[in-house]
């Protein structure tokens, strides 16, 4: 459950240990989905969106320990989702962005359990990201995540990763969730937990925390000015300047 690091290697190498057991990095792949998906070196054109979810993707999980394979864009039809998604299944772990909503070019849920899928949840009662979908194919865990560029970020954090560090034998490390106080006020419909891209500080004694701005799933700047999500529950509807909140710091 440890990840070694330079103190490790040179105290097996102080005690003659050439060789060790480890755990096997988990391979894992990664299929965006959508005809209006175009790669980061196509001209765009209208109605056309360059693939961000990827590369985002990748670096995610190569940041927890996974060995990435990017499989590339899938069209819009059940033909090209099937032949791609095969290409994923020597990896231990499958991840496929977009096409799991409920609109007429959303195949994925379909394709999958076509495919022999056994699904064991569609549908997530947060925010945003609620069109998330898992399941076995083969016995391979298979997460099927939004296609907006933050829905598809915030289910690798609150789903994917937790499931590549239990693939690891690696714990979560304490102290990642904490109290902060709520510099603004924040308002939230009931039924669905919120997860809000923060910028959280400690100053004076006490931790303070503001979101990012504008909190739609398609703002991808909402994550990149973020350092920690706040974490609003279903039963909440609006908390008030100067309330506790609690609050993940992002790794």
């Amino acid at each position: 459950g440890i990840t070694l690091g330079p103190s490790h290697i040179g105290l097996l190498a102080s005690v003659g240990k050439t060789q060790i057991k480890v755990t096997r990095k988990p391979k894992i792949a990664i299929l965006a989905t959508g005809d209006e998906l175009i790669t980061i070196k196509e001209k765009m054109e209208i109605g056309k969106l360059r693939n961000s979810n990827s590369y985002a993707l990748y670096d995610q999980i190569r940041k927890c320990g996974g060995l990435p394979k990017d499989l590339g864009i899938a069209k819009d039809n059940e033909k090209d989702l099937k032949k791609n998604i095969k290409r994923g299944l020597d990896c231990d772990l499958i991840i496929t962005s977009g096409g799991v909503s409920m609109g007429d070019y959303d195949l994925v849920k379909i394709v999958l359990t076509d495919m022999g899928m056994k699904t064991k949840f569609w549908k997530v009662a947060m925010k945003p990201g609620k069109p998330l979908l898992f399941g076995l194919l083969n016995k391979i865990p298979v997460f099927g995540l939004p296609g907006n560029p933050v829905s598809s970020m915030l289910g690798f954090e609150i789903f994917v990763r937790p499931a590549i560090m239990k693939m690891l034998n690696q714990k979560e490390k304490e102290n990642t969730e904490i109290e902060a106080i709520s510099l603004e006020k924040l308002k939230k419909k009931k039924g669905l937990r919120y997860f809000l891209r923060a910028q959280t500080n400690w100053k004076n004694n006490k931790y303070v925390t503001r979101t990012t701005g504008p909190q739609g799933s398609g703002i991808l700047k909402s994550m990149t000015l973020a350092n920690s999500l706040i974490i609003l529950s279903e039963k909440e509807e609006l908390v008030k300047k100067g309330q506790k909140v609690k609050v993940k710091f992002l790794r």
